[in-house]
């Protein structure tokens, strides 16, 4: 059976994570891999790590027993190394997930990446810069625990709604002790779950790194795909995550900002979303003709073709707009597109709808 997803191996360091994020990060790796090997190293004779026993076979990771002969020295983590470096020799895998906050990793993620391989990080954000960098993409465990993109006034205590409480009426002589001394001990009581508390950032703080990246990515009217500004800054910062900033997605994040102004154009077979900064003039058209991405003559036959064939509705066919330009003894060689669909998108001016035959374009507004 093929699968669509890449394999990948997990490696967790028992003594550098803890036991409620184990849920939240194999969701987040499914989402990019399929984890065929699920391994976890630590002492689990020792009381801290005793607890591990139901959260492993929940999840099927199996787990390598290293005792500590010494104080001080850490067996599991010499133990984890070799076994990636087995597993890396094994030509089995397309990338590893480390699981831990120890820089005593760095080196092992920087020897899987020089053999082509993806490494993803997962640690708390006490995790060293040394050990981030070396990942292609590290998430903070307190961002998966967390719930971004919800708004909640810190001010204002949940309401829950319960059913009425029937009140016992007593007689005024009654005194009553209070409800801990009246309660006895409950039996097998299990201490609630700890509470997982994140301070996001103001997606403000985003702004300055977001507008690097559109500076980076832009094309020459100035607008930039989201999907590359994405891409740019992942290579420059693994550790960058919009759930940092309480953003469940990165245009979500771009749009909190209110520093760009984002539209959807169509690109391919498609839509995307491209974005400028917010406040930015549209160039005219003799400015748009003077840096344009085709020649400025092919600009000028284009617009021409599309003026004249535009209907009443305010949409010209890519039909109409063919034959105009070839009335006009214009050769779609001189843009360097294969497609008058690709040049009309390339320049960047017109919108368009519909798809096929059934292509509409118009100046943008």
């Amino acid at each position: 059976m093929k699968h669509d997803l890449p394999s990948f191996a997990l490696l967790i360091d028992a003594d550098n994570v803890r036991q409620e994020s184990i849920s939240p990060i194999l969701e987040e790796i499914t989402r990019h891999a399929r984890l065929t090997v699920r391994r976890i190293y630590g002492d689990f004779t020792t009381p801290n790590l005793a607890g591990w026993k139901i959260k492993l076979a929940e999840h099927a990771i199996q787990p390598i027993q290293q005792y500590r002969n010494s104080v001080g020295k850490n067996a599991s983590d010499s133990a984890l190394i070799i076994d990636a470096m087995d597993l890396l020799h094994s030509h089995r895998f397309e990338g590893f997930c480390l699981v831990s906050s120890d820089s005593d990793f760095t080196r092992l993620a920087t020897r899987i990446r020089e053999d082509g391989l993806v490494v993803y990080g997962f640690g708390e954000k006490k995790a060293p810069k040394a050990f981030v960098n070396a990942c292609d993409r590290y998430i903070y465990v307190e961002n998966l625990l967390g719930t971004p993109d919800i708004a909640v006034t810190e001010t204002t205590p949940e309401k829950h709604v319960s059913a009425p409480v029937p009140v016992l009426e007593l007689p005024v002589a009654v005194e009553l002790a209070p409800v801990s001394a009246r309660l006895p001990p409950l039996a097998n009581a299990q201490s609630p779950a700890p509470v997982v508390t994140i301070d996001f950032k103001p997606p403000a703080l985003a702004t300055n790194l977001l507008m690097r990246a559109h500076t980076n990515v832009a094309d020459d009217l100035g607008w930039a795909m989201l999907g590359q500004m994405s891409s740019y800054i992942h290579a420059n910062h693994p550790d960058f995550d919009p759930r940092t900033y309480g953003c469940a997605k990165f245009i979500d994040l771009v749009q909190r900002t209110t520093a760009f102004e984002v539209v959807q154009r169509p690109y391919k077979n498609g839509q995307v979303h491209y974005c400028r900064p917010a406040g930015s003039k549209r160039p005219s058209g003799a400015q748009v003709s003077a840096q344009p991405k085709t020649n400025s003559k092919a600009v000028s036959k284009l617009t021409e073709a599309v003026t004249q064939a535009t209907g009443d509705n305010g949409w010209a066919a890519v039909g109409a707009i063919g034959q105009r330009l070839k009335a006009s003894g214009y050769q779609l060689k001189g843009s360097g597109y294969s497609t008058l669909t690709k040049a009309l998108n390339g320049s960047g001016l017109f919108e368009m709808k519909g798809s096929g035959a059934a292509r509409y374009f118009r100046l943008q507004r």
